[in-house]
């Protein structure tokens, strides 16, 4: 194992896991009100219905649920996680489709460089005129 590398925490309730990501977010100064937990619906089942978290820490709005201030999403992941409050993930959000230029065909060029000219029309064949038999 390298020295350097963190040690693999062992994996406690959903309750706590997600109580210790709120707080290493705030050791790192990120506001609770930029936060948002991405919960898997397990997850967030166990949250409800876990004995030891008080009443006080699930709060209920017409902004959905938070959990100790923090917004919570629920569903729609496979791994809970906490949302620090940067862009680069949003709910829902289809990436920008890639726009490849037209292809655009080159143009025939002399061999001293200049453009050639276009070749002009052929002539249409006129149809032959049948005399009127009598």
């Amino acid at each position: 194992m390298n020295a350097n590398a963190k040690p693999t925490r062992r994996r406690g309730s959903s309750a706590e896991e997600a109580r210790y990501l709120i707080e290493q977010a705030d050791a790192d100064g990120v506001k609770r009100a930029a936060m948002t937990l991405r919960m898997t619906l397990r997850d967030v089942s166990e949250l409800k219905r876990d004995p030891k978290v008080p009443m006080a820490d699930i709060a209920y709005g017409p902004d959905g649920m938070t959990y100790l201030g923090v917004a919570v999403d629920q569903g729609g992941v496979t791994q809970s996680t906490l949302d620090r409050g940067d862009t680069s993930y949003v709910r829902g959000a289809i990436p920008e489709p890639v726009v490849k230029p037209k292809a655009v065909r080159k143009k025939a060029l002399n061999p001293d460089g200049t453009p050639k000219a276009k070749a002009a029309p052929k002539a249409k064949k006129a149809k032959p005129v049948e005399a009127p038999v009598e």
